[in-house]
């Protein structure tokens, strides 16, 4: 991380409580321990923007900067404050326990987090207003309860998740969402869930992630979701197959095969030059649908992805005249 960065500090019988966040990034690192203490808390309202909140008088707090040093406050408050729309990336301690009522409300910038499973008292409204929520990496303590079924329930929107437990998993989340529909007749409101989203947030028991269930949901994805979206997926649980049985396997293996295009095509959009060395490795294809690919790299403007795939067109063009010598 770049740049300065101070934080309001209150001490505790347990760790340290976070009470307030100033630096000059947009990524904010909470550091895992502050006066040789662990982080175990973050404040009500910590990044929130929101105006009528007035945060209680806290006599017994210490600025401490990022170095690790106790500093004035004239000295943190030179800093800005990370708050809102600000706040872009964020990372949190292993030992915490406790994230405040509120404490991400309205941070509509913020793209992805970096929790540990461990952290179990979500205040109400953590998540609220936090819609660009993308990326999520989550390490999980697989012997222990987990907040990760709390975590996606509270975030509706399409999300990819980087599970680092026993092994590491590449999940997709999509999105769902409900809407309340007046039966005028019977005097009642109906709620209707859209998307697949919600069926794969209830792939737990108890709190415990369940990958047999959430392959199982696959067809669901197929049916609902985009193509591209399916696809990438499949590859995510291919290329990190933990937890992953062979029934399962094959069924994403043969939706790959049929989709090959989609696939490749949404590595080039998001950048995913190893996704696509992995598909071009791992899944046939032919060499109409490697040129409509080429294209859609060329059209985003993906360099490093038109190099790998011409140089995959190059191999393919000499294997054939090989075969006209012979």
């Amino acid at each position: 991380m770049t740049g300065e960065t101070a934080y309001l500090c209150e001490a505790g019988q347990q760790g340290v409580m976070i009470l307030e966040y100033r630096g000059l990034d947009s990524l904010a690192v909470i550091p895992e321990r502050i006066g040789g203490m662990p982080v175990t808390a973050l404040a009500p309202y910590l990044f929130s923007a929101h105006q009528d909140h007035s945060a209680p008088s806290h006599s017994g707090g210490f600025w401490q900067s990022g170095s690790g040093q106790r500093i004035s406050s004239d000295e943190a408050l030179a800093l800005p404050q990370v708050k809102g729309s600000c706040l872009e990336e964020l990372r949190l301690p292993s030992a915490l326990t406790q994230v405040g009522a509120y404490g991400f409300y309205n941070c509509e910038n913020l793209r992805q987090l970096e929790l540990y499973s461990a952290t179990l008292d979500w205040g109400p409204g953590v998540f609220t207003g936090c819609s660009g929520i993308e990326e999520i990496k989550l390490h999980v303590d697989e012997s222990r309860r987990s907040c990760m079924k709390e975590i996606l329930a509270e975030i509706r929107q399409t999300v990819r998740v980087t599970y680092e437990g026993a092994r590491r998993a590449r999940l997709i989340f999509p999105e769902f969402f409900e809407e309340a529909v007046e039966n005028t007749p019977a005097r009642i409101l109906v709620t209707n869930t859209h998307g697949c989203g919600q069926m794969y947030r209830n792939a737990f028991v108890r709190t415990q992630f369940q990958f047999a269930e959430y392959d199982r949901l696959f067809p669901h994805v197929q049916v609902q979701e985009p193509e591209k979206l399916a696809a990438e997926l499949a590859v995510g649980r291919l290329r990190f197959p933990y937890g992953l049985s062979e029934k399962s396997r094959a069924g994403y293996m043969e939706y790959l095969r049929e989709h090959w295009t989609a696939a490749a095509c949404q590595a080039v959009e998001s950048q995913g030059t190893e996704e696509l060395r992995w598909l071009l490795e791992e899944i046939p294809y032919k060499e109409e649908e490697l040129k409509d690919v080429v294209e859609t790299a060329n059209r985003r403007g993906n360099m490093p992805a038109v190099s790998i795939l011409m140089d995959k067109m190059g191999t393919m063009g000499n294997s054939r005249r090989r075969r006209f010598v012979l």
